[in-house]
């Protein structure tokens, strides 16, 4: 038998020509794909490729305009959930489908095998916890099957979405942005976990934005834009690249991913106008967790970008929470235009020019049960204010100005902003940092989470703010490209320290990470 003829036997999931169409929009365009037994296949495109939409259509939570599915080679035909799951097809999402208040045990009984007798008074609490503490024991995982789900980690939450999918023998289990709420020390265990998945014969299909996940667990990798089906690379047949993959996803070079044009034509090479200057500054930790500051020595000039290159714990976030007085200084200054300061808190920083958006943008900038617009004007209201009221309709000019400048897509400007994407949730801050007029502005990990194209757009806003805005950027990353292709110049930091300072045309991408290893 052939190797192809094998790996044809082995698809125990088949969509052909599948078809979906909302009003105005074609989501899926006659695609078709295959996964195999004990296979992991990538799912990878911009928002709104079709990836969610085809997920939806083999989970039984929507039903194809056109095409058909095939499991273990027999067409079904889907009408619900509970018809995808009866075939073995399991969805874990990253929305982490669970209720805080039971426990994990209760919360894997309601999302998977539940109980063999129909009345909820019959369920069977030994057997329960009995299938649940073997299947934690086959994924080698320590979680307290009586634990509130309220009190446990969101990997451990995401585990317990698939501890469900386990309790009713799936086959075939459908990934979406499984890593996305997830630590890189949780998404290393639940790759770990994947790998014995593959190991039984079961097949997943894993939905991702991070192309480089994607190569480190995928068998295949096929890409959608618009609804179409691009290709699928192999990796035993040595098709997967990141190069290519970027391609096939943006449908244009991938160096323009990462390097932005005309990077060199800012002021900062004419000018070196001293904005800030921070002299032998070194803090004191205040949790376990904060990176200690030693003798910090960096100068920022106006007008330019600077990138704040380092790995975890490197302490490139202590140094710009720093800069907002969300430190404590142990000994060392911090000057503005060349007059020192004592910056005593993210507000006393708004008022000095600058302003911070912090990593984690979902807890630390966003407001969620405020609208885009008041997201937007939170930090600035005083520039709207008449005595105790505001002028609505001058906020709403000044929101609809920034709307427009940053390309912020929102269905609304009442909208929660939760309801917006996570490129445009981080536009929205960056609309709020430049409604309170800075002359610095500080992004820390500004594209983490990001799909490719709203990656892309988040830096080249950035070059054309600072050209057009005269504004200071500092650019904190763990991302060597992404400081190569942004900043005209990148310090990197090591173990809380500054290991050099280096001009972006004289570096490399492998020198830059040997300072920072």
């Amino acid at each position: 038998m052939t190797r192809t003829s094998k790996e044809n036997n082995n698809i125990i999931l088949k969509v052909h020509n599948i078809t979906k169409i909302f009003p105005g929009v074609v989501a899926l365009n006659r695609v078709s794909i295959d996964l195999r037994a004990g296979e992991i296949h990538g799912l990878l495109g911009q928002n709104g490729a079709g990836k969610t939409t085809l997920l939806k259509i083999l989970y039984g939570a929507l039903k194809p305009d056109e095409g058909k599915i095939y499991v273990y080679n027999k067409e079904v035909n889907f009408n619900s959930p509970t018809d995808a799951r009866k075939h073995g097809i399991v969805l874990v999402s990253q929305e982490l489908i669970v209720v805080p208040h039971l426990t994990v045990m209760e919360n894997i009984a309601l999302l998977g095998f539940k109980w063999n007798e129909k009345s909820f008074s019959r369920f069977n609490y030994s057997e329960v916890k009995d299938r649940v503490e073997k299947i934690f024991h086959m994924l080698d995982v320590s979680i307290d099957p009586e634990a509130k789900v309220k009190d446990i980690r969101a990997a451990e939450k995401m585990l317990v979405q698939i501890a469900a999918a386990l309790s009713v023998d799936a086959k075939i289990i459908l990934l979406d942005e499984a890593t996305s709420p997830l630590s890189p020390e949780d998404v290393k265990k639940l790759f770990n976990i994947l790998e014995q998945l593959k190991e039984k014969g079961i097949g997943i299909i894993f939905v991702t934005h991070r192309v480089k996940e994607a190569l480190s667990i995928c068998d295949r990798i096929t890409v959608l834009r618009n609804g179409l089906k691009i290709k699928t690379f192999e990796k035993d047949k040595g098709e997967i690249s990141e190069y290519d993959i970027i391609e096939a996803i943006l449908g244009i070079d991938p160096k323009e991913f990462y390097y932005v044009k005309d990077v060199h034509e800012t002021k900062v090479s004419r000018t070196k106008e001293e904005i800030l200057r921070i002299e032998n500054l070194s803090t004191i930790p205040k949790s376990p967790v904060e990176v200690p500051l030693a003798n910090i020595n960096l100068n920022i000039y106006k007008g330019e970008i600077t990138a704040i290159f380092g790995l975890m714990g490197s302490g490139k976030t202590e140094l710009g929470k720093t800069l907002i007085g969300l430190t404590k200084i142990k000994s060392g200054k911090i000057l503005i235009m060349g007059r020192e300061v004592k910056i005593k808190s993210p507000n006393h920083a708004k008022s000095l020019g600058i302003f911070y958006i912090p990593e984690d943008r979902r807890n630390e900038g966003l407001i969620h049960n405020l609208t885009v617009s008041q997201n937007i004007t939170i930090s600035s209201l005083e520039q709207f204010s008449k005595g105790i009221f505001i002028d609505n309709t001058k906020e709403i000019t000044a929101v609809k100005t920034i709307v427009n400048k940053l390309n912020i897509i929102t269905p609304s400007l009442n909208a929660l902003i939760t309801k917006l994407s996570g490129g445009n949730q981080q536009k929205s801050l960056v609309g709020r940092a430049l409604l309170s007029k800075p002359k610095i502005i500080i992004l820390d990990e500004p594209t983490v989470g990001l799909d490719i194209y709203a990656k892309r757009e988040i830096r080249k806003l950035t070059r054309d703010m600072v050209i057009s805005e005269d504004i200071t950027v500092l650019w904190l990353t763990s991302d060597p490209d992404e400081a190569l292709g942004i900043a005209d110049r990148i310090a990197v930091m090591k173990d809380g320290k500054i290991k050099a300072i280096l001009e972006r045309a004289d570096i490399d991408r492998e020198t830059l990470v040997k300072y920072a290893l």
